[in-house]
């Protein structure tokens, strides 16, 4: 394998990625529910606290340099590591979901089990797909989301 194929640099599908997407849908709507269900606290929007040019630099940090960053490092080097160890596929599904989860502590603990069921399903679409391109699709997607939802006024939740 090369270096590309071993974390997962690859096109999947664009019939897998479509379902993929909409599965993904499903999640962050689910997600949307029980977050508001539970109560939790709704982001501040960003009208609030930034001026214009520090609202774009934060877009640009979290719509693409930290997903791509993440599902390089979670998705790709950790899990092509894990997968070929005792931990296999499942172990590193789970490990990275967990060492994703750590690094986004600031959502506190009932926040942290949306952001592990993100890891998780971005683990199971590098397993079923071979592929961190659509980990970080949907990732980006996913934080474009968060970020639309902090640059809008209404503040409603995002991760």
């Amino acid at each position: 394998m090369s270096f590309s194929d071993d974390l997962g640099l690859r096109l999947p599908s664009w019939k897998g990625a479509f379902w993929w997407l909409l599965l993904f849908i499903g999640l962050v709507v689910v997600e949307e529910l029980l977050w508001n269900a539970w109560g939790l606290p709704q982001p501040e929007p960003w009208e609030i606290k930034y001026s214009g040019a520090t609202k774009y630099l934060r877009v640009f940090a979290i719509v693409l340099v930290a997903p791509i960053s993440e599902e390089l490092l979670f998705r790709g080097m950790l899990y092509n590591i894990l997968s070929t160890t005792f931990l296999k596929d499942l172990g590193a599904i789970l490990v990275t979901a967990g060492a994703f989860a750590a690094l986004h502590y600031q959502y506190r603990a009932r926040g942290l089990l949306f952001v592990l069921a993100d890891g998780l399903f971005f683990g199971i679409v590098r397993y079923s797909t071979g592929s961190i391109v659509l980990t970080m699709v949907l990732h980006i997607l996913g934080n474009s989301y968060a970020a639309y939802q902090r640059l809008s006024s209404n503040g409603t939740r995002a991760d």
